[in-house]
């Protein structure tokens, strides 16, 4: 029974990896567009800000620490500055976050790549960008193919080391089997061989001769004449 879960769990673990492989995809930004602030909050302990913008009930996640200049939590981005952020639309995380004045963020937050800053006129007053961003600025290609292969070679060492195991086990079970009926029959006790019992022929004796042809011994005859 443990062999073939051993082999079951092998073959999960590679159907996992193919799956894990097949997240592969490619990365392309979306812009949210220029808005104002509505709500910026920010957690001096993870340094992560909180964003979200008038008209819209999307969420942004901003890893303030990872920006280049860094942005300084409120200090930097307050309510009603104008602005516009670049974010990963594949990427997500559930917040759920409440400010001391009663403001509270509950939902899925995109990543944020970069955020332009703009004055009332609608020029560029400041640029930040991550250092994913600053890398990959076109977008980039997230493949999940070297974990996923991983992830399949371990279920494949699984598959073949149960396989293996039970291919042995199912042979030593089967060798057991015949040679203890090549014992029980080597030790039954020989028959006699069976044919036809053989007579000796009997010497034949004078021709008209009731007994078998032997001679009397011979001798004086114990008998006397006659009277």
């Amino acid at each position: 029974m443990l062999r073939w879960l051993i082999c079951l769990t092998g073959l999960l673990v590679v159907g996992l990896g193919l799956v894990v492989g097949w997240q592969s995809h490619q990365v392309t930004y979306r812009s949210s567009g220029r808005a104002a602030i509505a709500h910026y909050l920010s957690d001096p302990q993870t340094h992560e800000g909180y964003l979200q913008l008038e008209g819209g009930s999307t969420l942004y996640l901003l890893r303030e620490q990872d920006f280049t200049p860094p942005i300084k939590g409120t200090a930097t981005l307050k309510d009603l500055m104008l602005v516009a952020v670049l974010y990963r639309p594949d990427e997500s995380t559930a917040i759920d976050v409440r400010a001391r004045l009663g403001t509270h963020l509950v939902g899925s937050a995109y990543s944020v790549v970069a955020v332009t800053l703009y004055d009332l006129n609608g020029v560029v007053t400041q640029q930040f960008t991550s250092g994913l961003y600053r890398q990959y600025p076109q977008g980039f290609y997230e493949n999940e193919w070297p974990l996923g292969g991983g992830v399949s070679l371990l279920g494949m060492v699984l598959v073949l080391g149960g396989g293996a195991s039970l291919w042995r086990w199912r042979r030593e079970r089967g060798g057991g089997q015949t040679t203890s009926g090549h014992r029980s029959r080597s030790e039954e006790p020989a028959l006699a061989p069976l044919g036809p019992a053989l007579r000796l022929p009997a010497r034949p004796g004078p021709a008209g001769s009731g007994h078998s042809g032997l001679r009397p011994p011979s001798g004086p005859s114990s008998l006397g004449p006659r009277p």
